[in-house]
């Protein structure tokens, strides 16, 4: 039986790289006579089936971008039927945001009224590329002052490329985390055991100003419409401005080329002290300055006890 075409997040492999001893990927497919419809992929650990395991987000991949809603309705019923016969006490299924699936909603439709509910949610921004033919055209929808910002950090003294040395690029990740009192919640370890998997579909790119990296930006094609940017910034550097004007506007030039609809830049929450997802307003303002739209990225459940 074939796989769909599946986000980066729910293939096999994904799986065995962050699965627990102990735990086994499953892939939970439906089929209309002799057409694949599409499937529900996660881990099974210590009774939980979780799809989105260790993931930013997982959810239903459809073969077809523009399937019906019934025929997605009667996907959910079935892989429901097929995890109640896995004997699980629950199901988490983290959902993907809308950019990376024009079936999204009647996904989410179809899974709470098969009885699934929304244990918690998060923000996340997306930047939609859909009808730009560069990144000209881009930028010129910005703000003024995002426009000046650009200007004056001077796109041409920087050169745009894929991370000469791995450690290094992403030690500028870690050192601009850590500049904000916060840390990476991946390793390089772990990112090159994915870059090892999957190949060009994990790439850390950097920006170079007099050949020394300023900036980085680490990418997974999480899904065939988008690129989620997993993490981002810059440090190391006395440059009089920041380079991250340039570092987005190459990035998106990059995506455009590349024929994406979007670049998914992540959530913009994070937890307070009682465990509730809360905006943090200066990711938030950062995004829509880039002209991020907002969506809504839930974790649903559904019990089986």
């Amino acid at each position: 039986m074939s796989l769909p075409s599946v986000a980066i997040f729910n293939d096999p492999r994904y799986h065995a790289l962050h699965a627990p001893s102990g735990a086994r990927s499953l892939v939970l497919s439906h089929h209309e006579g002799d057409r694949l419809v599409g499937s529900l992929a996660g881990v099974v650990h210590e009774n939980r089936f979780t799809s989105g395991f260790s993931a930013p987000f997982g959810g239903v991949d459809l073969e077809r971008p523009d399937e019906t809603p019934a025929r997605i309705c009667a996907l959910v019923d079935d892989v429901v039927g097929q995890l109640r016969d896995q004997d699980v006490d629950e199901a988490l299924v983290r959902c993907r945001p809308g950019c990376h699936g024009a079936g999204e909603d009647a996904v989410r439709f179809a899974l709470l009224n098969a009885g699934f509910a929304v244990r918690e949610a998060d923000l996340s921004f997306t930047l939609d590329l859909a009808g730009l033919s560069d990144a000209s055209d881009w930028l010129a929808q910005r703000k003024r002052e995002f426009r000046r910002a650009v200007r004056q950090a001077d796109p041409s003294a920087f050169a745009f490329g894929a991370a000469r040395d791995w450690p290094h690029a992403f030690g500028i990740l870690e050192a601009n985390r850590a500049a904000r009192g916060r840390s990476l919640s991946i390793d390089l370890d772990r990112v090159l055991a994915v870059r090892d998997a999957f190949g060009d579909a994990v790439r850390l790119a950097e920006l170079r100003h007099d050949d020394v990296p300023v900036a980085a930006a680490l990418t997974y094609r999480a899904s065939p419409t988008a690129e989620l940017v997993v993490a981002w910034g810059d440090a190391g550097h006395d440059l009089p401005r920041s380079p991250m004007p340039v570092l987005v506007l190459r990035l998106v030039e990059r995506a455009i080329a590349e024929g994406l609809r979007a670049l998914d830049l992540g959530t913009s929450t994070l937890p307070d002290p009682s465990g509730r997802r809360v905006p943090n307003d200066g990711l938030v303002q950062f995004k829509r300055i880039l002209g991020a739209r907002a969506e809504l990225r839930p974790v649903l459940a559904r019990s089986f006890a």
